[in-house]
């Protein structure tokens, strides 16, 4: 009988040496505690892992939130290269090494006769990691520079993709993908259940719960099934404290943030008949708030949930004399197609990109037209 994809990600992490935990780039609270929850499996299984959330400030991790491990915004070296030398008929006696202008000069002494350059041989080593587990990314692209960095490697290497979002596009080898369930950290602890409900402590569902509970807005949101709810009470039981998780993702925020996200929401424009909105934030709001660029954090989901209607979202705002946009789609609407004519990159539900233009007023008149002309011509 085949193996299931659930049971073929388990007997490949089983079988795996080094494994690397990734996640999409603008990575949410429910990406990032879905994360955390992998890799205190790993931890659990004695696997050996390094976690990549790309571009993530760890300092916008809530404090309650379990961490054992470093979290890295980049993927260090892939391979190492072997430089071989034949000391079979001829020993080694000394070796030295400089860098200089650039150049690493190697320097080998025998302790009798010597080599010729047929002695010599280059190879490069194995890839640093045998299995990925991507979380929460639609697809490859979705990764961001780990992929235009490394695309050789993501594409030789197997990967396991577990996302609940509906615009995935199944790219990994083996895909737990369930579009019935409302986060991804949903669908890791249905997984994990049935693999070993026994390891799941304390410190795990707490992680778990962090994602359901900052994805569903406290399962507030519409997609909210009973399984969803049959899944949270389960953590509990387990450990996961809900009122406390409530208290760390939104009563204990800075005031600044919650000032910066009023303004957000005061300055929020609609177009119903397109499903679009669109709010801006300016230099002078950052300053006299006080508030630093991380506080940007969840302000796209904040205007997602009091939009609910709303297809594409578009947070324009100026930073350090640049105007940057924020673009945030649901299906059927791709970020990374509406922002390819502005030069931007991204994921299919979200992209960050900047926009010259003289000032921040400017910038929007021209964000706001150019995307309303786009989607009025998809709806035709």
């Amino acid at each position: 009988m085949a193996f299931t994809a659930e049971q073929q990600a388990i007997e490949l992490i089983s079988r795996a040496k080094q494994i690397l935990i990734i996640t999409k780039q603008h990575a949410g609270i429910d990406t990032v505690a879905s994360a955390l929850a992998m890799g205190l499996w790993l931890e659990k299984l004695h696997k050996s892992f390094d976690m990549v959330i790309p571009d993530f400030d760890a300092k916008s991790l809530p404090s309650f939130l379990p961490t054992t491990f470093e979290l890295h915004k980049t993927i260090g070296p892939m391979r190492a290269f072997h430089i071989l030398l034949n000391v079979r008929d001829v020993s080694l006696s000394e070796l030295m090494y400089d860098v200089r202008d650039g150049q690493l000069d190697v320097t080998l002494i025998p302790k009798q006769g010597e080599w010729s350059e047929q002695d010599v041989k280059f190879k490069s080593g194995e890839d640093r990691y045998d299995l990925v587990i991507a979380l929460d990314a639609p697809d490859l692209h979705s990764l961001g520079q780990a992929v235009t960095e490394h695309a050789d490697f993501f594409y030789r290497t197997t990967i396991i993709n577990i996302d609940a979002s509906a615009t995935n596009e199944h790219w990994g080898q083996v895909n737990l993908i369930d579009l019935n369930a409302v986060s991804t950290s949903e669908i890791l602890y249905g997984w994990l259940e049935r693999w070993n409900r026994s390891l799941i402590d304390t410190p795990l569902a707490t992680a778990l719960l962090t994602g359901m509970i900052a994805k569903t807005k406290s399962f507030r949101t519409a997609n909210v099934t009973p399984k969803t709810l049959e899944a949270a009470g389960a953590l509990m039981t387990l450990g996961a404290d809900r009122e406390g998780i409530n208290h760390g993702l939104w009563r204990n925020r800075p005031l600044t943030t919650l000032k910066l996200w009023g303004r957000a929401l005061a300055r929020l424009n609609q177009d119903k008949d397109l499903g679009f909105v669109w709010t801006t934030l300016s230099d002078s709001d950052f300053v006299e708030i006080g508030a630093s660029p991380d506080a940007l954090e969840g302000v796209v989901d904040e205007l997602v949930a009091y939009a609910p209607e709303a297809k594409i979202v578009a947070l324009i705002y100026q930073q350090a004399n640049k105007i940057l946009v924020s673009l945030h789609t649901a299906p059927p609407f791709s970020a990374a197609e509406l922002a390819r004519p502005f030069g931007g990159t991204g994921s299919r539900d979200r992209t960050i990109f900047p926009f010259q233009a003289a000032n921040l007023n400017e910038a929007t008149t021209q964000i706001v037209d150019r995307l309303r002309s786009t989607l009025q011509s998809l709806k035709k």
